[in-house]
């Protein structure tokens, strides 16, 4: 790649827009741009194993109909920066008591070469890439962010303050009885039910709020990358997902960050007894994978906004400690209405 000679706007907001096209990424400009990825993301992975995980990750359903790359360029087509969307549904309850189902996107890997970064590239990117999407019909944009969030807020996101609740594994901890491994197999069903639980959970709500919506192809997606995590750490990746502890509730988990750690994905334990249940199943899973923790997102966050008054079934024994990578954002793109009070479940853990 040379190095664009463009001027260089002091705000991506001055930036002119007949120098910049924005474009999406043919499969050959992907494979290109994963190459940067792994500079920045790919801690822990050869290049030749990196490169296939992406390659499969784009071959999961979830990114076959979900998954954009977009570009922008300068006006000789060399590429500035990038990123991804995915599209996505979440329930939103608004001020007038409706609960609707709205479109929405995830944005990802937003990068910048380094030797083209502080021009103003991304923020240009992100602010061209939600407003295209805005009128295409998105409501919805949230992204995860281990930097700083001002570039994000430039195109309306908003933070939303996290912390994560964290349980040492220790050696010699055994799978509870009662408690089932569950697979890819057993997750559609489960999470069919979980997004109907979810609407009518949301229609009870005294203020508005809004809450993504799972579905089986992005737990597969994370599945997937867990297994390539695996054969990273030289291990033989596990088809378990989670856990159910049948009426007492169920848990979805990944093991696919660069730290040994096992993230709890969704977490749907009914009473203290289950929460006890799927907690201890989390640590024996964890303990056979040699991951050091169990963390969780938010898990015993108080909302008050349930109509059932649930207790809030705090994974057991753990202790919180804030959360200062993957901070959640969210842009409200709906015209005409305000930004909901509560933004709920994108903390990956939902109503519970």
């Amino acid at each position: 790649m040379t190095t664009p000679a463009l001027a260089t706007p002091s705000s991506p907001d001055e930036a002119q827009p007949d120098l910049y096209v924005v474009t999406h990424a043919n499969p050959a400009e992907q494979a290109k741009r994963w190459r940067l990825h792994h500079q920045i993301w790919g801690e822990g992975f050869d290049l030749t194993l990196y490169l296939r995980r992406e390659a499969a990750l784009c071959e999961q359903d979830y990114c076959r109909n979900n998954l954009k790359m977009w570009q922008l360029c300068d006006t000789q087509g060399d590429v500035l920066a990038s990123l991804e969307t995915y599209a996505t549904h979440f329930w939103s309850m608004g001020p007038e008591g409706k609960v609707s189902r709205l479109s929405g996107q995830t944005i990802a890997s937003v990068v910048v070469d380094p030797r083209l970064r502080n021009h103003g590239y991304a923020s240009t990117l992100m602010q061209r890439v939600v407003a295209e999407e805005q009128l295409s019909g998105t409501r919805v944009t949230t992204l995860y962010s281990d930097v700083g969030p001002q570039m994000y807020r430039r195109s309306g996101h908003m933070l939303h303050p996290a912390q994560e609740l964290v349980r040492h594994v220790d050696a010699g901890v055994h799978w509870p009885a009662g408690v089932a491994e569950l697979g890819m197999g057993d997750m559609a069903d489960l999470l069919a039910a979980d997004a109907e639980q979810q609407g009518a959970w949301l229609g009870g709500a005294t203020v508005p709020a809004i809450t993504e919506i799972g579905h089986v192809e992005h737990v597969a997606w994370f599945h997937t990358r867990s297994q390539y995590r695996s054969w990273a750490r030289g291990m033989t990746p596990t088809p378990v997902v989670g856990a159910t502890a049948g009426d007492n509730g169920w848990c979805v988990w990944t093991a696919d960050a660069a730290e040994p750690v096992l993230h709890v994905l969704a977490w749907r334990p009914r009473g203290a007894a289950g929460a006890k249940s799927l907690t201890e199943a989390c640590l024996a899973h964890a303990a056979e994978r040699r991951l050091t923790e169990v963390v969780w997102w938010d898990a015993d966050r108080d909302t008050g906004l349930d109509p059932y008054h649930r207790e809030p079934n705090r994974p057991d024994g753990t202790a919180p400690r804030p959360r200062d990578k993957g901070l959640p954002m969210l842009a409200w793109l709906q015209p005409g209405t305000s930004f909901p009070l509560l933004w709920m479940g994108i903390e990956r853990l939902g109503w519970r």
